[in-house]
């Protein structure tokens, strides 16, 4: 009996993996096009040297040098395409479900709660797409689960001169591929002090491993972090602006709510899922489990002190510890809180259900947008004797990126106004557009924060419509005004 439990146990972590595998797999073959922001990305890093690519991009965009070195180095074996660009985050996607469930074998004693957490992992909606996006936060997940694994692992007292010199070379590189990695170094070193507090050879050895790196780090920030920051700035002032604690309870829930919903997505009931972080850190607190702890804590206050978001993607990162801390109360020798714990997380969970693995399953699910079909139809019907081009703001970079991709450079092309939540604004400029002129609308998708999408429509009622192709979200309109 307790042969086929142990079997039917690696078998069934084994189907996880490979669930894991499948879904990242399936969709990094099924999306070849970019999004808006990839588009920027590569827009930025195109018209650039190896080495200019390894310091301040500009266009809003900042990417941890390490990762633009080797994204720029597949570029230069398979040229700029899509499949080369979303390589690395998929590696890292795939690695991050391997790697999973060995931390929750070192952080988690029960095989059920490994299980629900590897499940978990393995089903996000954001892991799994992140996983095909050209951005830095699927290695970011990566990299924040190898450090977990390893910061129970690695004794800074009992490394080697060798051994030490190697570790500070890897201390040195995380932060150059993945920014939160910070987090992680510092809950290490915090883990470290606490068990040699008093040990006087330790602090030699720290201080080997310290001064290079703050040298390191205070150049980084110089030439890169500082001078991106105010470039983010000054293009969306507010636009990470929910990420930020304001020290109160009130504050550091809705934090925590906003976050819970969209690595959980499409589950929206989050008391349930509050409760078991809660109950989780208290035990971890209970077990002196300093480095979780410390993690969480430098997350925090980085997030008080704004000096880094935890919102959405850019937060992604901090899911893995969350689900951690949220699988610990299941440990729990007592039955009546293992069925307790259980219900919480069938509870938190509920979503997760037949008809979200089958929407999973699909690549509609994940991608809205149809940039690279929308330039097709374009290049074939466009008239440069006649025609005008209008994007609004969210479809100008994929535009911008397509359109070099087919060598389509027409030289009337325009951006609708950037402030457009107000409805009379946009009427405005649409009314004033010259009549008797024709003009496509290349319509890739919308900003959630401010939609254009309906106003455009609203005045497109009664218009002289000639010509009008959907695919997915995006929209290619041409008509005679």
């Amino acid at each position: 009996m307790e042969k086929f439990k142990k079997i039917s146990y690696l078998l069934l972590v084994g189907f996880l993996i490979f669930f894991g595998i499948f879904l990242r797999s399936r969709l990094y073959i099924l999306n070849d096009v970019f999004s808006d922001d990839e588009c920027r990305l590569v827009l930025s890093l195109m018209d650039k040297s190896l080495l200019q690519s390894l310091f301040f991009l500009g266009n809003a965009q900042s990417a941890p040098p390490l990762f633009i070195f080797l994204s720029r180095i597949i570029f230069c074996i398979t040229g700029w395409t899509e499949t080369a660009a979303k390589f690395l985050p998929y590696i890292a996607g795939i690695c991050s479900v391997f790697l999973f469930y060995k931390v929750c074998t070192c952080y988690l004693e029960k095989k059920l709660s490994r299980i629900i957490g590897l499940f978990l992992l393995v089903i996000s909606q954001p892991l799994i797409v992140f996983s095909t996006i050209f951005k830095q936060y699927s290695t970011d997940v990566f990299i924040s689960i190898l450090c977990l694994y390893f910061m129970t692992k690695v004794k800074i007292k009992d490394l080697s001169k060798g051994k030490l010199f190697l570790f500070a070379l890897c201390i040195m590189a995380l932060p150059l591929i993945s920014l939160p990695s910070l987090f992680f170094i510092g809950a290490f070193f915090i883990q470290n002090i606490i068990e040699n507090f008093r040990n006087k050879d330790f602090y030699k050895r720290l201080l080997i491993i310290l001064i290079p790196f703050v040298l390191l780090m205070g150049g980084y920030y110089i030439f890169n972090l500082a001078p991106a920051r105010a470039d983010l700035y000054r293009f969306f002032p507010d636009y990470w602006d929910d990420g930020f604690w304001n020290l109160s309870f009130g504050g550091l829930i809705r934090l925590l709510v906003l976050n819970f919903k969209f690595w959980f997505v499409p589950n929206v009931l989050t008391l349930p899922a509050l409760i078991l972080f809660v109950w989780g850190a208290g035990i971890s607190i209970k077990e002196k489990k300093y480095g979780l702890l410390s993690v969480a804590a430098l997350v925090l206050f980085a997030s008080l002190i704004k000096l880094y978001p935890l919102s959405g993607r850019v937060g992604l990162y901090f899911a893995p510890v969350v689900m951690l801390f949220m699988l610990k109360p299941l440990d729990s020798k007592k039955k009546g809180l293992v069925i307790l714990a259980l219900l919480l997380c069938f509870t938190a969970f509920c979503k997760y259900d037949f008809n979200y693995l089958k929407n999973i399953n699909s690549v509609d699910y994940f991608i809205s947008y149809s940039p690279k079909v929308l330039m097709f139809n374009l290049v074939e019907k466009f008239n440069p004797k006649s025609d005008i081009i209008i994007c609004n703001p969210a479809s100008s970079p994929s535009y911008l990126y397509y359109s070099a991709a087919q060598k389509f450079y027409p030289d009337n092309v325009y951006e609708m106004p950037v402030e457009t939540k107000d409805k009379e604004v946009m009427l405005n400029y649409l009314n004033g557009l010259k009549k008797g002129q024709k003009y496509w609308f290349y319509l890739v998708k919308d900003y959630n924060q401010a939609k254009v999408f309906p106003f455009i429509f609203e005045w497109l009622e009664g218009k002289n419509v000639l010509y009008k192709y959907q695919d997915r979200n995006s929209y290619l309109i041409y008509l005679e005004n």
